[in-house]
């Protein structure tokens, strides 16, 4: 009976550890970040998107609601997309067929000039 607990445990283990390996690395998006001069520019940017799928099967890219494309029985993709952002995006793999998310990525936009608004160190009502 040990044993088979055991074996179990190492079943479900190896199961876990690759669903997780494979939710990893699906989607790579290089760059991730973009700096502008000033706060609310766009930011032009050539993107280059790779996919890894676990198995072959039918995938379709979204950058935030709109498609960009869609591939059938990929395992293995990489695409050039110019992009033209202003504040952070995601990009999302999506089946076609159950509509299930299936890896994200994300581009940050960064500005160089702070934020010429500060916070209050403390409430309005505090009395010290």
């Amino acid at each position: 009976m040990k044993y088979f607990s055991f074996s179990l445990y190492i079943v479900i283990f190896a199961l876990w550890s690759e669903l997780a390996f494979a939710k990893q690395d699906i989607l790579t998006l290089s760059p991730k970040v973009c700096v502008v001069s000033e706060q609310q520019e766009y930011c032009d940017l050539e993107l280059k998107l790779t996919l890894n799928m676990p198995k072959k099967m039918d995938v379709c890219l979204y950058q935030e609601s709109s498609k960009l494309q869609c591939w059938q029985q990929v395992k293995i993709a990489k695409l050039d997309h110019k992009a033209r952002v202003q504040v952070a995006t995601i990009y999302s793999l999506i089946d076609p067929h159950t509509d299930e998310l299936l890896a994200t990525a994300r581009i940050e936009v960064q500005s160089t000039r702070a934020k010429t608004t500060r916070r209050r160190l403390r409430s309005p009502w505090s009395f010290f």
